[in-house]
């Protein structure tokens, strides 16, 4: 990446960071492998393990088998660049290795909000565009991950913490 600017203050952290050492849980698939499907993964966002091994970030409707096949997709710098002359990339590529966690303390982007969240508000995803929903309700396609806010406010595009092993 090349520094176009400085800040006096560095970021937080980045979508897809631990929050904390906490004890966190990787998913299993039953296939033995977890590697992103044909369109790609993004890190920092919600996934669904599917039967055949691969993960996607944005299936279109709830993936059946409720939060066991629900991960969080973490960042471990496996994204690669492939836009010609991009600094930088948040997209798993197809085919590649993905860690997903069930379990543990992330930080994320809050990409939407709904009402004025707190914390411990749920944190929702939204499976027909992949976006992480603070506060939000959950639907037939607003999926509750069982994760909440830890961070105390947020607006949206905020990067905060989540937790679901209650920090």
């Amino acid at each position: 990446m090349f520094q176009n600017q400085v800040y006096i203050n560095p970021a937080v952290a980045i979508p897809g960071d631990f929050a904390s050492s906490n004890p966190m849980v990787y998913k299993l698939a039953s296939t033995g492998k977890m590697v992103a499907d044909s369109s790609g993964v993004k890190v920092g966002q919600f996934c669904a393990l599917n039967a055949d091994g691969t993960v996607t970030t944005v299936p279109g409707s709830a993936p059946s088998g409720g939060l066991t096949r629900i991960g969080f997709v973490h960042r471990e710098n496996n994204a690669q660049i492939i836009t010609f002359l991009a600094e930088s990339g948040y997209t798993i590529q197809p085919g590649q290795p993905v860690a997903a966690f069930g379990q543990g303390d992330f930080f994320i982007k809050a990409d939407a909000i709904t009402g004025t969240p707190t914390r411990g508000a749920a944190i929702v995803w939204d499976v027909t565009t992949g976006l992480i929903n603070v506060g939000a309700t959950p639907t037939a396609t607003l999926i509750d991950t069982g994760y909440k806010m830890i961070t105390e406010s947020v607006v949206a595009g905020d990067t905060i913490m989540m937790s679901n092993i209650n920090a």
